[in-house]
């Protein structure tokens, strides 16, 4: 047995250990708690001066709610000053610093952050309504909160409903749940002022550096009733929008980015912009011209001089950093591109009017075929009309209220085509944020670039000029004279004698007197062309026959079997 100070250091080891945790054993439990009664009883006429309201669950809940402090579990509407809530073995008992108010109506809502001991939350808020005099009038006021730049839903904002009754401003309030959405049960009757705001210090004011929506106007139209109103926050923001970067789409075309978003009911046909020729007087770089960018060394500057001159003394005319600016003076620039206008649209702006562009082509198409079909007496076949781009529906994206949705964006489409190579100067000015600041943009250097060398081109221009020359060297120089041969045929010495005779000539025994033998069928190696008959076989004067041949034939007809025995014979003593 263990007694004195050991007993009391195991009891304060054993309370140290101690951690809550899930009970172990049994089913598991994945059910949400459940309020089963409530002190008072919900639609309770109360006492005025009251303080405490208890909840009972059917489960034991946890200390530890789901998000936040056990305090900030409860919301009281009107308020009644500070809360004060306390964890009980089968439920939480609610303490306020102020007491209920003579004639008016309460509402104690539980939030859905009460968690069980299996980790189940509290599935929907619980509402404890309470009068201490007047009737209870089901009045809703409802809707959703907004954020203005995603358009989603925002949780955990608060809402505020103000009602003026004798005199008295009374403040009906609630948090909005993971999807937006809030609801004020049971409020007074007749005309109120809804805002809300991101509390995010829990102090129930509205701070400078906190998302505010703009104060709404209700009022009910009969007893009871339910208004619905969708809540825009936007963060605080007076510094105007600034000109991130400019990119050259292409040469009508610039695509325009800002460091805040742009606010999209605000016509971008009212922001002024224009480019202007970059007039510049050293080798600057339109880097350095963007915003941020730092400015360069005056030594730098008079390397990337000299490098420049050995370029252009070495006939390389194009340079292949597209960012790298030449001076302005030594371009050669068209005249009347000094200066260029430039008209900002929006992204679903830009989207209508190209729509129109497409149909505008689709409907002039469409009426040329019309009227070339009336010029032969027919008609189009039905439902061959065009269908419209600008009927289908609004582009871009919108939020909970209908509001769109802010960009950063901007188009810009130029009154002139660029000059590849040449740098402009954009200036945009009077661009308008989300949040109405104004007076925004900004200047930078944009340069339609170069197109790169066509590197394909040129190797295959140089490997038709090197065909070119070797197709222009004679075969004749290449060759030695001797060696020179005719086509697919084998020099003679090559052959023995005995097998120059083709493989399907037939003996001479065996040639009919009267057979022909044509001169394509002996081999062309064994008949010499005519201008390399040997000297002495030349015939020594005109009409002689050579060594020998056969007599000249006599004048006047002869037979085919007669005419030429010279020729069989001469044939024969060839083979």
């Amino acid at each position: 047995m263990i007694r004195g100070p050991a007993r009391l250091l195991v009891l304060l080891a054993a309370t140290a250990c101690a951690q809550p945790e899930r009970p172990p054993g049994g089913p598991e439990d994945r059910l949400p708690p459940v309020v089963l009664e409530t002190v008072p009883d919900t639609f309770a006429i109360v006492e005025p001066g009251t303080r405490e309201f208890s909840f009972r669950f059917n489960e034991r809940i946890s200390e530890r709610p789901a998000a936040g402090q056990l305090d900030n579990a409860v919301v009281i509407s009107p308020p009644l000053g500070g809360v004060r809530v306390r964890h009980t073995r089968d439920g939480l008992r609610v303490e306020t610093q102020e007491g209920v108010a003579d004639d008016r109506l309460y509402r104690v809502t539980l939030l859905p952050v009460i968690n069980d001991m299996f980790g189940n939350r509290l599935r929907d808020p619980f509402d404890l309504v309470l009068s201490s005099g007047p009737e209870f009038v089901p009045n809703v006021v409802a809707g959703m909160v907004e954020d203005r730049v995603t358009g989603a839903g925002v949780a955990d904002a608060r809402v505020e409903a103000r009602f003026v009754v004798e005199d008295d401003t009374l403040v009906h309030w609630n948090l909005t749940d993971s999807e937006g959405v809030f609801s004020l049960r049971y409020v007074p009757a007749g005309d109120f002022e809804l805002t809300s705001w991101l509390d995010r210090n829990r102090d129930g004011e509205a701070g400078e550096s906190e998302a505010q929506a703009t104060t709404r106007q209700g009022a009910f139209a009969a007893d009871p009733d339910t208004t619905f109103t969708v809540l825009t926050l936007i963060e605080p923001d007076t510094t105007p929008p600034r000109l991130a970067r400019a990119e050259v789409r292409d040469s009508v075309t610039l695509d325009l980015e800002f460091d805040d978003y742009l606010d999209p009911e605000a016509p971008g046909a009212l922001f002024d912009g224009r480019l202007i020729l970059a007039r510049l007087t050293d080798t600057t770089t339109a880097a350095a011209d963007a915003p941020g960018a730092e400015p360069e060394s005056d030594t730098t500057l008079a390397r990337e001089a000299e490098a420049g001159a050995e370029e252009e003394e070495a006939g390389d005319s194009i340079v292949a950093d597209a960012a790298e600016v030449a001076p302005a003076d030594t371009l050669t620039i068209p005249p009347g591109k000094d200066t260029i206008d430039v008209r900002f649209f929006h992204s679903h702006e830009f989207e209508l009017r190209e729509r129109e562009k497409r149909d505008s082509v689709a409907m002039a198409e469409w009426q040329a075929m019309v009227d070339s079909l009336a010029a032969v007496g027919e008609l189009p076949p039905p439902g061959a009309a065009p269908q419209l781009d600008t009927a289908q529906a609004d582009p871009g994206r919108f939020g909970l209220s209908g509001l769109r949705v802010p960009e950063q964006a901007l188009t810009g489409v130029l009154a002139e085509a660029l000059v590849r190579g040449v740098p402009y100067e954009l200036s945009v000015n009077g661009v308008v944020n989300v949040a109405q600041a104004g007076d925004g943009g900004g200047t930078t250097v944009v340069v339609w670039e170069l197109p790169p060398p066509d590197t394909a081109v040129a190797d295959s221009l140089q490997a038709a000029s090197d065909s070119l020359a070797a197709d222009s060297t004679l075969v004749s120089d290449s060759l030695p004279p001797d060696t020179l041969v005719l086509p697919d045929t084998l020099p003679p010495d090559t052959l023995p004698p005995d097998t120059l005779a083709p493989p399907d000539t037939l003996p001479p025994d065996t040639l009919p007197p009267d057979t022909l033998v044509l001169p394509d069928t002996v081999p062309p190696d064994t008949v010499p062309p005519p201008d390399t008959v040997p000297p002495d076989t030349a015939w020594t004067r005109p009409g002689a026959a050579p060594p020998g041949s056969a007599p000249p034939l006599p004048p006047g007809p002869v037979s085919a079997g007669k005419a030429f025995p010279w020729a069989i014979h001469a044939a024969r003593s060839r083979v």
